[in-house]
């Protein structure tokens, strides 16, 4: 009778140890903020243009590398960029009615309202 009691107290002793946390309580607060403390590399590696770069025709051949430039403009539109001016002086007698205004860092910009054109 001595041993069944001693074998029932020694089992419940081991059923209560598995209901009993494994780490101190203050060792999970710990790994916690460890890992929130985790943050994002500051040099991250170039991957899409390493690739892209490893993979560009390069001008090994003599007539490649001495090529003469081609007769006509590769950039038709640079012409017409350059004869629109980008910005236009105002003088303060203009009807501002067309204009929105827009402050931004200090400085006043004046938009042109698009008007509403359906198709």
């Amino acid at each position: 009778m001595a041993r069944l009691l001693i074998l029932c107290a020694a089992a419940m002793a081991s059923i209560a140890e598995a209901f009993m946390p494994v780490a101190p309580q203050g060792a999970g607060l710990r790994c916690r903020t460890g890992v929130s403390s985790l943050s994002m590399a500051h040099h991250p590696n170039p991957k899409g243009a390493l690739k892209a770069r490893k993979n560009r025709p390069r001008k090994t051949r003599p007539s490649d590398i001495n090529r003469k430039p081609p007769p006509y403009n590769p950039d038709p539109m640079s012409e017409v960029r350059a004869s629109i001016p980008e910005f236009q002086k105002m003088d303060s007698k203009a009807d501002m009615s067309k204009f929105h205004k827009n402050e931004r860092n200090g400085r006043v910009l004046y938009l042109l309202k698009a008007p509403y054109v359906s198709q």
